[in-house]
């Protein structure tokens, strides 16, 4: 099964504690769990502040419209947090998708360690990563893989 069926975005979110401060950090996150993952369904392209899912913000709105998520759209920050409605959704999901699917105890461990080791980090913190870093010098728009992007670029050196 993929982890596309374990929602990955309202995963990372929920495993954050419900809440992640701006846009760009909750991308940067998504992309980490990318990096991390053997194989996933989250796809990447190069934007101008590094790696971003599309489908990431038609996500968010879609679950915006289900009274799932929230987000302080005057702010420049627009912080996405989970509502009460989210958050009881995303524990029965938990509980359902462990006992129903063998693999999503995985991906909820990768995400676990995401949070953990990056979730403190500011946004600009995760675009440094020298990872990140490489992705920016690519054309503007090049899809990102699931392989190493860095074991790729050291082969061609």
């Amino acid at each position: 099964m993929s982890d596309k069926d374990h929602h990955p975005e309202l995963l990372l979110l929920h495993e954050s504690g419900g809440e992640i401060k701006g846009r760009g950090k909750y991308q940067k996150l998504l992309d980490r769990y990318r990096r991390e993952a053997e194989e996933t369904d989250v796809e990447h392209i190069v934007k101008e502040r590094g790696p971003f899912d599309e489908g990431l913000s038609t996500s968010v709105k879609r679950h915006l419209d289900l009274g799932m998520l929230e987000t302080d759209d005057e702010g420049q920050s627009r912080d996405v947090k989970e509502t009460q409605k989210g958050e009881r959704y995303m524990s029965g999901f938990e509980r359902t998708k462990l006992y129903l699917d063998d693999s999503f105890q995985d991906t909820r461990d990768r995400m676990r360690q995401i949070v953990s080791e990056f979730g403190e980090m500011s946004m600009n913190q995760l675009v440094q990563k020298p990872d990140v870093q490489q992705d920016k010098q690519r054309p503007l728009g090049t899809p990102l893989s699931t392989e190493s992007e860095s074991e790729e670029v050291e082969e061609e050196d």
